[in-house]
């Protein structure tokens, strides 16, 4: 389930986590801690490093779908600042400090219907390290951050490019597929530009998720997700 939750994450919501997070004092507005507020089923928790800087990330359960969930966010965090998909939340918290908590919600349904995302950002983010070596970059890409998981031996990239999507992950095939890489399954959604895909590497087994999408102003961001299958 980890492995699904986190691949889910950093694929299908990249603009969530496309800053930089890392655990710092918070004191919030509100009547108690922001991630703790709903009541949530806590899963587990799991170091991650962040353009350089060691953190943590919680990941958790709720029992109340979006839609009241963010009610209840909003009624007891005024100030609390909301961005809302289809399927999914994102809340941020600022502490007079600086300080922010981020908290992403994301509905699949179910007995209990949220996952809860929960990390914290210091008042300035660093910039981002230098890309990975084992993640594929397009020409004409600025690297925006990156994330380590430590205890899975993966590594996500999130990066801005000039060039359009197709162009984008035409460079990134070649680049995989003159490494070893093979494609596995793409997935390109007709009424968006968003494009994406799936490789497969052997000696050792590994996996690569590779997502490309066009915001309404044209600009092209992508996201890149490698990890051990064995």
């Amino acid at each position: 389930m980890k492995k699904l939750v986190i691949t889910l994450l950093l694929v299908c919501f990249q603009p969530a986590y496309a800053e930089v997070f890392t655990l710092a004092p918070f004191s919030g507005s509100g009547r108690g801690e922001p991630e703790d507020f709903l009541h949530p089923l806590s899963l587990w928790t799991e170091p991650v490093i962040i353009n350089g800087v060691a953190s943590s990330l919680r990941i958790c359960a709720l029992e109340t779908g979006l839609d009241i969930s963010i009610d209840q966010m909003r009624r007891n965090y005024p100030n609390a600042k909301i961005l809302k998909n289809r399927n999914s939340t994102l809340i941020e918290f600022k502490d007079p400090d600086g300080y922010r908590k981020r908290i992403y919600l994301v509905e699949l349904g179910g007995l209990y219907p949220v996952l809860q995302f929960s990390m914290d950002l210091p008042a300035k983010i660093p910039e981002a390290p230098s890309w990975p070596k084992e993640l594929p970059l397009p020409p004409d890409s600025t690297p925006v951050s990156t994330m380590e998981f430590p205890d899975r031996k993966s590594t996500y990239g999130f990066f801005k490019t000039a060039l359009p999507a197709d162009a984008a992950m035409s460079s990134v095939a070649m680049q995989l597929n003159a490494e070893g890489w093979q494609s596995f399954g793409s997935h390109n959604n007709p009424a968006t530009t968003s494009k994406g895909d799936v490789f497969i590497k052997k000696n050792p087994l590994r996996m690569m998720a590779v997502s490309l999408s066009e915001n309404g102003k044209g600009e092209v961001s992508g996201a890149v997700y490698a990890k051990p299958l064995k």
